[in-house]
């Protein structure tokens, strides 16, 4: 059955974006009202490399052991985070996070004019925006880059409903793929178990993220049935990840 609306008639999850941009402006880190400026520097029509998504690697950041990590760091991969998709197109130019590093920097100068916002190590966050190209991971020896990186595509790590929700789902629409075709494709689980046994390289995330296989299991068991209501739901409305989560209880029960 192929998808009948167009990206733009994708429902962007503005719920959740403010849910998460609540719980980081709590983190003394950054506020609400610069949370929302940085906003303005993606385009919402993307479904799966969008602000929300850079407030949920975001919030991984916070998760990360603080006693492993001084503020500066923090702080750093922390703007990283929230920067490192700006202005993606949601296709797959080899420039966009280059792009994206420039978007950064030219933001967290106005912060630091407007706001007086320091304790930011420009060197992590150009480092570690640059190291969520994926292509080029293997390539990278800077510990900064490697984290962002594997938080970047620790969205196998979650539990199945968010795993779903935050990037199954959105990154499909994004590459344009009949969601029957996408949950039968071999290559996409291949991609998967690689993420889980190959990619991640940081033991900080390893650490926060123990369960990826389960998830992939549960893609592979899922019926099509239950996989094509689920993706009906998320495609449609505005709905919070506990709206979604809700709804996949009521169908696996």
């Amino acid at each position: 059955m192929k998808n009948k609306k167009t990206l733009s008639q994708f429902t962007y999850k503005t719920q959740e974006e403010s849910i998460l941009i609540e719980h980081l402006s709590q983190s003394q880190l950054i506020t609400k009202k610069q949370l929302i400026e940085i906003r303005e520097s993606y385009n919402s029509h993307v479904p799966y490399h969008n602000f929300l998504h850079a407030l949920k690697v975001a919030e991984w950041v916070l998760k990360l052991q603080r006693h492993s990590f001084n503020i500066i760091e923090i702080k750093s991969l922390f703007i990283a985070a929230l920067f490192h998709d700006a202005g993606h197109t949601g296709t797959s130019r080899d420039l966009d996070e280059f792009r994206s590093v420039d978007i950064a920097f030219e933001w967290i100068i106005n912060f630091e004019q407007k706001y007086n916002y320091s304790w930011i190590d420009y060197g992590i966050v150009r480092k570690s925006i640059i190291g969520t190209v994926f292509k080029n991971r293997a390539k990278n020896t800077d510990k900064y880059a490697i984290l962002l990186a594997d938080l970047d595509v620790s969205t196998v790590w979650m539990n199945f409903p968010e795993f779903l929700y935050y990037a199954d789902f959105p990154f499909s629409i994004e590459m344009w793929v009949e969601i029957s075709k996408w949950k039968k494709d071999v290559n996409y689980f291949k991609f998967l178990l690689w993420v889980n046994k190959n990619i991640y390289r940081s033991k900080q995330v390893l650490e926060l993220y123990i369960h990826g296989l389960r998830n992939i299991r549960k893609y592979l068991e899922i019926s099509d049935v239950i996989f094509k209501k689920l993706f009906d739901f998320y495609w449609k409305w505005d709905i919070t990840f506990r709206e979604f989560e809700e709804y996949y209880n009521t169908l696996i029960k």
